[in-house]
């Protein structure tokens, strides 16, 4: 089983040199007709080519909203970005090295609507950027594609489909976002809330949880883990599910409790984030490590995940019933996101 991980950083917008490099994400958008898998091609009049829905970085953008964000711009259609790609690099005219970074992404159905509910309106790219969509099957759309660099990503999206993951669940564990210093908090610690700071990271993974279709959310009671998904729950109008066996407390006095529910998560269910506390993350993740390969293991072994960071876990249902973590992606939301 090949796993992909995309450990990403959002871009704040700005200047880069051009020794950086530049960084753009995007989408294969796909979907089943009469058994056969098809794709979505963008036609950019400007260059003549048929290539993928991509773009840049906007700012207080993470890359999996920025795919989302230019699909919708592109092609006019609600979707809900899945498992990672492989990526794509070519030097620009400038000089400057383009990594485009692509996610599979399935067209939105009515059961996302919690998640549609929750993203910021975008206005559609003029005729003069795309002026032509169209669904292909996967073979002819390798054809039809311009760059060869842009049937990288397709080899291995119509790959996973005949392999019978393509279509996956998100599993999302976010660790809370910063919370008042515990040195300078006089009160009981689940009360202790989230700074200004911490209170931004909550409202910049409202478009990252939305992209990827969450329709649960479940936390730590404690304040601050509930401040954190807060933003998103209001805006998808979905109700914070509290569990007390993700607390610190109880998961110091009762880790199999912890261990168990999150078992029960990842079995099954709606698309869901559970937010927890850095103590409590080894016991969930160690879950997601269960069901996973080696290469998952080693990018969950590179460190812990930052204050409002969240793993990931792209989840299949094998032929055999079990569930298994085919991919894993890293994100942490930015500081600073404008919602339209």
């Amino acid at each position: 089983m090949t796993i992909t991980l995309h450990k990403a950083k959002p871009s704040l917008g700005g200047t880069r040199p051009a020794t950086t490099g530049l960084d753009a994400a995007g989408a294969l958008v796909w979907r089943v007709e009469d058994d056969h898998l098809e794709v979505l091609l963008v036609h950019r009049p400007r260059y003549d080519d048929w290539s993928w829905p991509k773009g840049k970085l906007e700012a207080g953008e993470d890359l999996i909203t920025c795919a989302w964000r230019e699909v919708l711009e592109e092609t006019g259609r609600q979707v809900v970005i899945g498992r990672p790609l492989p990526k794509v690099s070519y030097p620009l005219a400038s000089g400057t090295i383009k990594t485009v970074y692509y996610w599979a992404a399935r067209l939105a159905s009515d059961a996302d609507n919690p998640a549609v509910c929750a993203r910021p309106a975008y206005p559609t790219a003029s005729r003069t950027e795309i002026d032509r969509t169209r669904w292909l099957p996967a073979d002819a759309a390798l054809r039809r594609l311009t760059r060869a660099t842009d049937r990288v990503p397709l080899l291995k999206l119509m790959n996973y489909h005949q392999r019978g993951q393509l279509d996956t669940r998100p599993v999302v564990v976010i660790r809370h976002a910063q919370a008042y210093d515990r040195a300078k908090w006089t009160k009981l610690d689940g009360l202790r809330p989230l700074t200004a700071q911490g209170r931004a990271r909550a409202r910049g993974a409202v478009p990252l949880l939305a992209a990827l279709g969450i329709r649960r959310v479940i936390s730590s009671p404690w304040t601050r883990c509930r401040a954190t998904v807060r933003p998103y729950a209001h805006r998808a109008r979905l109700a914070v599910n509290t569990n007390r066996w993700l607390t610190e407390s109880a998961a110091k006095t009762k880790p199999a409790r912890a261990i168990g529910l999150m078992r029960r998560i990842l079995s099954g269910g709606p698309p869901v984030v559970v937010c927890s506390h850095r103590p409590v993350l080894p016991l969930l993740l160690g879950v997601v490590a269960e069901r996973a390969a080696a290469k998952v293991h080693r990018a969950l072994a590179t460190g812990p995940l930052a204050t409002g960071e969240a793993a990931i876990a792209h989840t299949v249902h094998t032929s055999g019933g079990k569930v298994k973590v085919v991919a894993l992606d890293r994100i942490r939301p930015p500081l600073v996101y404008r919602h339209r």
